[in-house]
């Protein structure tokens, strides 16, 4: 027990030595770069969500009953999805979207995506449980 409390204690000293050392560190979000990016500068704002960006990625069809994605030096590990399902499926990582052919008439019917310049797309107003 008192052996513990004193490696606690010590842990403690250390500690405290080195946030006593910090003001002496430049961190990078301080500084004249700093400042005139994000302090100063113009805002950078988008005006849409996340998930309207992401609905702006046409969706890939396949035949196939699975697909994998990322590995290979890509962002994200390797994945691979079920697409026997008939509902669009995303990729977790990347947020592609993916179905198979064989889906595609009824997602049509349903209005879960819709057809664009011969590319097909997710409808962001209804979602794969309805």
């Amino acid at each position: 027990w008192f052996h513990s409390f004193k490696m606690m204690a010590a842990r403690l000293a250390r500690t405290l030595q080195v946030t006593r050392a910090l003001p002496s560190l430049r961190f990078a979000s301080s500084g004249p770069l700093f400042e005139q990016r994000f302090v100063n500068g113009p805002q950078l704002v988008n005006k849409y969500t996340a998930m309207e960006l992401i609905h702006e990625e046409p969706i890939t069809v396949t035949d196939k009953h699975v697909v994998s994605t990322g590995g290979e030096g890509r962002s994200h590990p390797i994945n691979f999805l079920n697409l026997d399902q008939e509902k669009v499926v995303m990729c977790p990582y990347s947020g592609e979207f993916f179905v198979n052919s064989h889906a595609v008439k009824g997602l049509l019917a349903r209005g879960a995506i819709y057809e664009k310049d011969g590319q097909y797309f997710k409808n962001i107003d209804i979602t794969d449980e309805e």
